[in-house]
């Protein structure tokens, strides 16, 4: 039903405008959590509601996604990586932009400093074609398997602010545009498909690469859900000064 939902709201607001697979553009869905309640209290059915409730690498490793949905496969690749972006509160610096970083969570993470919110995130690949923010009609599936995930009892009301993420290539500017597009693809896409949770889109650009040294790197090109509790406003500004 969510699958036949999104396909209709894809088609009517035109979404399946896209230019064929050989300009295909991988990008990544990161859904972050600061949620440290212990196991036994997120308990669901769903084993990608539950990943992206709490962010814990016991339950989002070894995810991975086929037309039956997200399934757990303990030998197999798993298709979720983790990830942390770091807001540095006490930086004192005069540039308007705040300094957030993005750190690999499986080169070690990154522990709790004071002074500094960390949000840890859980990534799924998602694909656009090339400069654009169109879904792709071949992305539909996952997108209905992380509908329904929101649509989880343990996910209702929860807050997520969408942050749209592009490459290096190309101007400040444009990047920052593109990123608040695909962000708001996401979203509206996820909101039609089911979602009750409160989704915010936000774009900010080439400014958190995942692969800094390359900044080409297709895997900078991503989408990050982050999960917030009692600090949403300072974490939802800090993310969209990023573009200002």
């Amino acid at each position: 039903m969510i699958r036949r939902i999104i396909c209709a709201f894809y088609c009517v607001i035109s979404l399946c405008s896209f230019s064929g697979a050989a300009l295909g553009q991988e990008v990544e869905i990161y859904i972050p959590s600061q949620h440290t309640a212990a196991p036994e209290t997120e308990e669901t059915n769903n084993i990608l509601a539950r990943c992206l409730a709490t962010g814990l690498k016991e339950y989002c490793v070894g995810i991975s996604f086929g037309k039956n949905g997200a399934t757990f496969e303990s030998n197999g690749i798993s298709e979720i990586t983790l990830e942390t972006f770091v807001i540095d509160l006490s930086d004192e610096s005069e540039t308007t932009k705040p300094n957030v970083t993005v750190k690999n969570d499986e080169d070690g993470g990154t522990s709790q400093n004071t002074g500094s919110i960390d949000i840890k995130s859980a990534g799924i690949e998602i694909e656009f074609d090339f400069n654009s923010h169109k879904l792709r009609a071949d992305q539909l599936d996952k997108v209905s398997v992380l509908a329904e995930a929101l649509a989880d009892e343990i996910n209702v009301g929860k807050l997520y602010a969408i942050v749209g993420h592009t490459d290096g290539k190309g101007s400040d500017g444009y990047n920052c545009k593109l990123s608040e597009k695909r962000a708001a693809t996401i979203t509206s896409a996820l909101l039609v498909g089911g979602a009750k949770a409160h989704l915010q889109p936000i774009g900010v650009g080439e400014v958190l690469l995942k692969d800094a040294t390359n900044p080409a790197n297709a895997q900078n090109r991503r989408v990050s859900f982050l999960k917030l509790d009692d600090n949403a406003e300072t974490v939802i500004n800090a993310f969209k000064a990023l573009c200002n």
